[in-house]
């Protein structure tokens, strides 16, 4: 019974536990003008047959999003497919999904970042597979500190980065802890997104760091970025950002493992608590 009712107030943030809903849910964020990203949700598999599964599943993921004719990329966490296990391994888990990825369509593949113990090696394994297929891109936090010297090791090779703000307890030696450093910290590696040629994408459903890249746009007219934002966040701002002109992203995760997600999107807005509270007593 508790099970079924914090799904239900997981369901405003995840689409569901199987690949056919997330298909769905792309399919009507599609017909709004907005593009997908999928991801199956789940950190930390240390079995490699559960990794073999993970992979495989991505992999029939592809094939449900040509079959369906969605538009929509996916993003694999490395913790997912082998980075607990071994390096290389993970690394070729990752180049058989971006085989997978140019067998359709050269579609993309992201490259998630999850917490600060495994970002070194996320951005190492990331490079290797940037190597073998350019449609690949990887996850920045903009509150970790060492992102700025990441962006400027990353760029100058070709990286495609998705700049998101992070949602993971960290220690305060390594990241900004204040809203207003984590703000600031975003516009400056804004900054530098937009300074290079390379793709990209603004992952914040801020609205200044969405106007500082408006801005920013007006002064680089041809930067080639899009924004992109959760599922179930600030619906209204991503159509009017379509109304506008631009390339809006939904990032739209799903699978049995939605536990830990929606915890991380309950601590990112107290309000998101009382969400859950009408979730569970409603009717």
């Amino acid at each position: 019974m508790a099970s079924s009712l914090l799904l239900r107030f997981a369901r405003h943030w995840i689409a569901g536990e199987t690949a056919e809903s997330g298909i769905e849910r792309v399919k009507h964020e599609n017909s709004l003008g907005i593009l997908g990203i999928l991801n199956l949700l789940g950190e930390e598999i240390k079995s490699n047959d559960e990794v073999a599964k993970t992979v495989n599943e991505y992999k029939k993921l592809l094939n449900m999003i040509s079959d369906a004719k969605v538009k929509s990329q996916i993003s694999v966490k490395p913790t997912q497919v082998g980075l607990n296990s071994d390096f290389d391994y993970c690394v070729s888990n990752y180049l058989e999904i971006a085989e997978s990825c140019m067998s359709h369509d050269n579609n993309w593949l992201w490259v998630d970042m999850e917490n600060a113990p495994y970002t070194e090696q996320t951005i190492q394994l990331y490079l290797k597979v940037l190597e073998k297929y350019p449609n690949a891109g990887i996850a920045i936090q903009a509150y970790m500190k060492r992102s700025e010297e990441d962006l400027e090791r990353l760029l100058p090779k070709g990286a495609k980065v998705r700049l998101v703000k992070g949602a993971y307890n960290e220690p305060t030696d390594v990241v900004f802890r204040h809203k207003d450093e984590i703000k600031k910290n975003f516009a400056r590696l804004t900054d530098m997104l937009f300074a290079q040629q390379n793709f990209f994408a603004i992952a914040t459903h801020d609205d200044y760091c969405i106007n500082h890249a408006k801005d920013l746009k007006k002064r680089t007219p041809g930067a080639s970025f899009e924004f992109e934002m959760l599922l179930g966040v600030r619906d209204n701002l991503k159509a009017q950002m379509v109304s506008e002109g631009y390339q809006v992203r939904e990032y739209v995760p799903y699978g049995p493992e939605w536990l830990p997600y929606s915890m991380r999107r309950m601590r990112e807005k107290k309000s998101n608590i009382l969400l859950l509270g009408r979730s569970l007593f409603s009717g």
